[in-house]
């Protein structure tokens, strides 16, 4: 029994929901997942998650770099169709956030550990795309995200100096030591 610590929220790219169940089944495809949830919100167990399931590919998040062993997976059906700012269903998302704190709840998932595709793999994915609504689920506090304050300014000019001090000059050298800080694979 593997001890799950990340929730990976992917899309299929695939045409209808009987087609992306028939390719995440179809062991020639060498990619699987643990959940699909339709457009129409009906949520299907395609993995059991006492098993691994092949979703991530090749992808780092704090120090881990298997993380089919400690994540589930799963895939949403949407296309992402930029020309028509195609957005999530309602009914889709209801049922992603009804799934997430399900699993949230029985394996003691932290907010910050539910990722899309693009968080673990960022060199080469990026499911679930720029029209998730992860406002959505910020706003159902069921994943974290940095809140404005009023001690900002202050955190901010601590870390300015901290920067200095440690010869942290260009902004590609900030950036990239914030990304890995968060959990972000910065070798390339």
């Amino acid at each position: 029994y593997k001890n799950i610590e990340l929730i990976i929220i992917h899309y299929t790219a695939i045409k209808g929901k009987l087609n992306s169940i028939k390719y995440l089944c179809s062991n020639k495809n060498k990619v699987s997942s643990h959940f699909l949830i339709s457009n129409k919100g009906e949520i299907y167990s395609l993995v059991s998650v006492k098993k691994r399931a092949w979703h991530a590919g090749q992808a780092y998040w704090r120090g881990h770099n298997d993380i089919n062993s400690i994540s589930i997976g799963i895939e949403l059906d949407y296309i992402p169709n930029n020309n028509n700012n195609r957005k999530y269903t309602k009914d889709l998302i209801n049922s992603l956030i009804f799934l997430i704190g399900k699993l949230v709840k029985k394996y003691s998932i932290l907010s910050h550990n539910i990722l899309g595709h693009s968080d673990i793999s960022p060199y080469r994915k990026i499911d679930p795309g720029s029209n998730f609504p992860w406002k959505i689920l910020k706003n159902k506090k069921i994943i974290s995200r940095i809140q404005k304050s009023q001690k900002i300014k202050q955190i901010q000019q601590l870390l300015k100096k901290w920067l200095i001090k440690n010869k942290f000059i260009s902004d590609k050298r900030k950036k990239l030591l914030m990304l890995d800080y968060i959990g972000y694979d910065i070798s390339l």
